[in-house]
């Protein structure tokens, strides 16, 4: 029997009460406690399930009395085959259970009260134990028998009383990975003495569906050999709770991915207490063991600078004072040496009488994004200072052109004066050492031409051995690692054994005067993505890598990121311009490449330069770009035969005119100075101060052979316009630019034909008539 009548059984058993329960409308006895038991001399299988007879018919018999006190009562008659019969008067009671009518008999003999107190006793537990949302289960291990209430049945979603749920069937729903908490593996496992167990696990109920339950039992064991004898418990639905807390699980888990992702940290400090908890992730960002958080507050004070110690403080005692502080950066020093930066704000909280008692503070990590910021503002200062020096190499040009141009022309009319000519061969050499210093100027802001082709890294390095060890000088020793199969690169070798040299020379004078050790490797090199987002202006592939090596001084850390800069240098000032690494930064840049130092004072300084790997692996030598592409000359005709008469001799044949040469050039000098050039060539010369002269010039004279403009020029239109505009009047306009920027760059600028030819400033005298007159006969 289950449901509540079998609750109430079990309780008049307790109580020592005689008790039987009828079962209505058939009078069928379905309980008999074992007090009513013993009092008719009998066994349960002897009445439970049996009709009551009327009264003196059968072995079990009843009928109505009325008591001494006047109440009516039933009389219950057992008479057994071998004996005689014996009789109980019950006072009835009527009971529903799960919708069915039952009869409650409550004897006389016992405890009448206790019997009345156990059915209240009962209905309260009932109510409890609703009220809780438990329900109540019992299984006897002796006989396999079990009880369940009708609330056990309801939480699984099954009739009171269903048959496909025992003890065993229960046990079977339980989630496969939930059966370690079973109560029949606890019993198992539990070592003699534990006979209360509690364990939320999840069971399939009726629909099919898992449901988180919670459960507490109770274990009687046998006092001989301890092995259970029953088992007692209650059940409850907690799925709702469980699905909370797993919400809260995900949400605090996700939180602490993004604490991670953002490399934010927190700590709690207790201000009555005088505690502070740092949590996991501030743990993590300041490299201190979880096992050492007790002290991790202080150890985050003793990691600041003197200036971020005196800021967190007062910002502290503020937050104490009930103020929420602004945000406000740190600096602290982790234990392996690492600096770090945390963007922090601290913010009271008030407890229920208003007072502060805990103050919340969170620290972002923000080093990266200040190394970030640096490099950003770095490579913008690069490229300010990159276009400042193009620009300032492009004027200078121009009065070097003007210089040596004149010089030149005042050559041709003092050829008889030796010390005129001396004086203006010291004029031009030092014409030339500047020109040199604006192509220094120019590599560095990338606007050189550079003759790229296919080089083999090892055989150029190993091919300047020679020159580099007398470079570097007997003090030094020399050592060159070529990498196995090192790949190609598409570059300039002339710039890069310039580069290599001047890095060389420079290791050198680090070394004085003891000398040391240069060593020059070459290995082929991947950068990844990952490093290519900790450095500025380099995209992720395949490199070779050119690693210039001293043992010398090495580099302060706050010169490292100016050493590039133009006119730095730590040398004095007469031991150079401070264009050498500049120079070495633009080639390097121009060519696609990457350039990074290592250094640490006292102990040497490595210069890698990474440049990138020709997969095209081009063999053909590429054209100079200063060299201009011909058309192929018309193939010679012969000449008709000579005929011999008598004839006067013929009158002398007309002189073509000459070609007219158009010059554009917003500078006046520079201008005169070209057409003075082109005249001596023989031609004729049209001057314009600008690119919409220069377009009218050429709508007006269709006589112009060649057009030299330069490039840049102020007010308006600029040289490559006026041309566009000029070849749609005249496809077959010959045009030759000029320009102190050079001709790579310019072209990159401007997006000019390679058809069209260029002439650097500042150019001489054999530089433009070379160019000219092959620019005319195209």
């Amino acid at each position: 029997m289950t449901g509540q009548i079998a609750g109430l059984a079990k309780a008049f058993a307790s109580a020592n009460v005689e008790m039987m329960a009828l079962k209505l409308p058939e009078a069928t006895v379905v309980e008999a406690s074992p007090a009513a038991l013993r009092r008719l001399n009998c066994r349960a299988d002897d009445i439970v399930g049996r009709q009551l007879a009327k009264y003196g018919t059968g072995q079990l018999s009843a009928r109505h009395v009325a008591a001494d006190d006047g109440a009516q009562k039933i009389e219950v008659c057992y008479a057994p085959p071998l004996g005689n019969a014996r009789t109980i008067q019950f006072a009835t009671q009527s009971w529903d259970d799960g919708g069915q009518h039952h009869l409650l008999l409550i004897g006389q003999h016992g405890n009448a009260q206790a019997a009345e107190e156990a059915i209240q006793n009962e209905h309260r537990l009932q109510l409890a134990l609703r009220s809780g949302g438990y329900a109540l289960w019992d299984h006897d291990y002796r006989n396999n028998e079990s009880f369940g209430s009708p609330a056990m049945y309801e939480l699984l979603g099954f009739e009171p009383d269903a048959p496909e749920l025992s003890f065993t069937t229960f046990n079977e729903r339980v989630h496969p990975e939930d059966r370690a908490k079973t109560l029949n593996v606890k019993i198992r496992d539990a070592q003699f003495g534990e006979d209360l167990f509690q364990s939320t696990y999840r069971v399939k109920n009726r629909a099919g569906e898992y449901i988180w339950i919670e459960s507490i039992a109770g274990v009687m064991r046998d006092l001989v050999d301890a092995r259970p004898v029953k088992a007692v418990g209650l059940c409850r639905d907690v799925s709702e709770q469980m699905n909370a807390l797993e919400r809260v699980r995900i949400s605090e888990r996700n939180m602490k991915r993004s604490q991670a992702a953002a490399k934010l940290g927190s700590f709690v400090y207790k201000i009555d207490q005088n505690t502070s908890r740092l949590s996991t992730e501030m743990l993590t960002l300041l490299r201190i063991d979880p096992a050492n958080a007790a002290g991790a507050h202080d150890a985050l004070i003793a990691m600041m600078d003197a200036d971020s110690r005196a800021r967190f403080t007062e910002f502290f005692e503020f937050a104490r004072l009930g103020q929420k502080s602004p945000a406000f950066e740190i600096t602290v020093r982790l234990a392996a040496g690492e600096v770090q930066h945390f963007n922090c704000s601290i913010e009271p909280e008030r407890n229920s009488h208003g007072e502060v008692d805990v103050l919340f503070g969170t620290c972002q990590c923000i080093t990266e994004r200040k190394t970030l910021e640096r490099k950003f503002l770095q490579a913008q200062k690069m490229e300010a200072v990159g276009q400042l020096t193009g620009g300032l190499a492009h004027d200078f040009n121009n009065l070097l052109m003007v210089v040596l141009g004149n010089l030149q022309l005042v050559e041709q009319s003092v050829k008889g004066d030796a010390k005129a000519l001396k004086r203006i061969q010291a004029a031009m050499d030092a014409t030339d050492r500047s020109t040199e210093l604006t192509k220094r100027l120019l590599a560095f802001s990338r606007q050189q031409t550079l003759q790229n082709r296919e080089v083999t890294v090892n055989d150029l390095v190993t091919g300047m051995g020679g020159i580099l060890q007398q470079a570097i000088g007997g003090t030094v020793e020399l050592k060159l690692i070529p990498g196995t199969e090192v790949w190609s690169i598409k570059a300039d070798p002339t710039q890069l054994e310039t580069a290599i040299l001047n890095l060389s020379i420079n290791a050198r004078d680090a070394m004085k005067p003891k000398g040391g050790t240069l060593i020059i490797e070459t290995q082929n090199s991947i950068l990844d993505a990952v490093y290519c987002t900790e450095n500025e202006d380099v995209l992720p592939g395949d490199y070779v890598q050119i690693s210039v090596t001293d043992t010398g001084c090495g580099i302060a850390p706050e010169n490292i990121e100016k050493v590039f800069q133009p006119f730095f240098t730590t040398k004095g000032p007469e031991a150079g311009s401070g264009l050498g690494l500049s120079m070495i930064y633009g080639f390097v840049k121009q060519s696609g490449g990457h350039v990074k130092i290592y250094s640490e004072v006292g102990h040497g300084t490595s210069v890698k330069i990474f440049l990138p790997r020709d997969k095209a692996g081009v063999k053909a030598a590429s054209v100079p770009m200063d060299i201009p592409v011909m058309q192929a000359a018309a193939a010679p005709q012969p000449e008709p035969a000579m005929v011999f008469t008598q004839a006067p001799a013929p009158a002398p044949e007309p002189q073509p005119p000459k070609p007219l040469v158009l010059v554009v050039e917003d500078n006046e000098s520079v201008r005169e100075v070209a057409a003075a050039m082109i005249e001596e060539m023989g031609f004729d010369v049209l001057q314009a101060s600008n690119g919409t002269d220069g377009l009218k010039s050429i709508d007006d004279r269709r006589d112009i052979a060649l057009v030299l403009s330069d490039v840049i020029m102020a007010g308006g239109m600029n040289g490559p316009e006026m041309v566009s505009l000029a070849l749609k009047l005249r496809p077959d306009l010959k045009v030759l630019f000029m320009s102190g920027y050079a001709p790579g760059s310019v072209r990159q600028m401007n997006d000019l034909p390679e058809s069209i030819e260029l002439v650097a400033k500042p150019f001489t005298r054999a530089d433009l008539t070379d160019k000219v007159k092959r620019a005319v006969a195209a």
